[in-house]
């Protein structure tokens, strides 16, 4: 008797640990580019929030269990599309059946576009046999099967995408005022400038590492009228490119001081001297507004028409007098006509 009881309680652990249902999950965690402040530390917020579910999950779950197999960031990102690098990696995952469950904060850090998420968590997700749990709001796929879940859902993925729209408006309002007040609005500086701010105001002032080369340029293109002769002679004097310089603070190349992939020279040409001889930033003014970027795809950038753009005169110290920048741009022409 008693081995025929030893028996039966190992088969009916065996069957109790098949009907366990184990999920591979990769937690997903978003910060959106309006958001500058404290960055690292909210992206390391989410992932807590959803670790600490799965714990609790993992404790009060009796026929199922949440294993953690990956985490997947994308920091300074919007939500207003999917075109994000760590939910691509996520994806491949999924595709490859190494997660078939996704773990989010809450609903706002999976997306805000309410048409595009709902598509994945309604449609995309269960065809491909991903659960979806969104800590904070308390949703389910496995098992908020329910009208008023679902209503739930629906109402709060469209307050999201609601929020985006009404950010995106108010951002791109916000922008074009600090561009009249005459702020730079850009990323990194043009070469030749370094930026300070001046009260609420972002500043262009001469870089005095960089300025008396852009001032060089300019002159060895009189001289030489050629942009290819100009790249040559900063190469032959191991000048650093701008991309280069920006990265490594060196304006000279220095292999030393360089990181694996600075160690070879990388070498100016002719469309980085274009570039400079033809911005009129050079001369003191600043154009900007040039572009714009939909909420709904920040890679769809379309260029304005002229009229749209923000020009503020007298921004900032010009490095080229007007007489000199005049010269630079007639032989520019002299050279585009020769071309055609």
């Amino acid at each position: 008797m008693g081995r025929t009881s030893k028996r039966k309680s190992a088969v009916l652990r065996a069957d109790s640990m098949q009907k366990c249902k184990k999920f591979r999950a990769g937690i997903y965690a978003r910060l959106s580019s309006d958001q500058d402040a404290m960055k690292k530390e909210s992206i390391e917020v989410q992932i807590r929030i959803a670790q600490k579910f799965v714990e609790e999950f993992n404790e009060k779950e009796k026929g199922e269990s949440i294993e953690i197999a990956g985490y997947y960031t994308d920091l300074g990102k919007t939500g207003s599309n999917f075109k994000r690098q760590g939910f691509s990696a996520l994806m491949e995952d999924i595709k490859s059946g190494k997660i078939n469950c996704v773990i989010v904060k809450d609903l706002s850090r999976f997306g805000r576009n309410y048409l595009e998420a709902g598509n994945y968590i309604e449609k995309i997700f269960p065809f491909l046999g991903v659960r979806f749990i969104a800590a904070a709001d308390e949703y389910d796929t496995e098992k908020d099967h329910g009208s008023n879940s679902q209503m739930m859902f629906q109402i709060k993925n469209l307050i999201n995408d609601l929020y985006a729209k009404d950010f995106s408006k108010k951002a791109k309002l916000q922008l074009k005022l600090r561009r009249e007040e005459g702020s730079y609005v850009g990323g990194p500086p043009p070469y030749g400038y370094r930026v300070i701010m001046e009260g609420k105001i972002r500043k262009l002032i001469p870089d005095e590492n960089t300025w008396p080369v852009v001032s060089q340029i300019y002159e060895e293109f009189i001289k030489e009228k050629s942009y290819a002769a100009v790249a040559s002679e900063l190469n032959r004097q191991k000048v650093n490119p701008p991309a280069v310089y920006k990265k490594t603070g060196n304006v000279y190349y220095a292999p030393v001081q360089f990181k694996e992939e600075y160690k070879a020279y990388i070498k100016w040409n002719e469309s980085a001297v274009e570039r400079i001889l033809k911005s009129e930033t050079y001369r003191g003014i600043l154009v900007q507004g040039r572009t714009s970027v939909s909420e709904r795809n920040e890679a769809n950038r379309k260029i304005l028409d002229a009229d749209n753009w923000v020009v503020t005169e007298k921004a900032h110290k010009p490095l080229i007098d007007e007489r000199t920048y005049g010269q630079v741009q007639k032989i520019r022409k002299e050279i585009s006509e020769k071309r055609r």
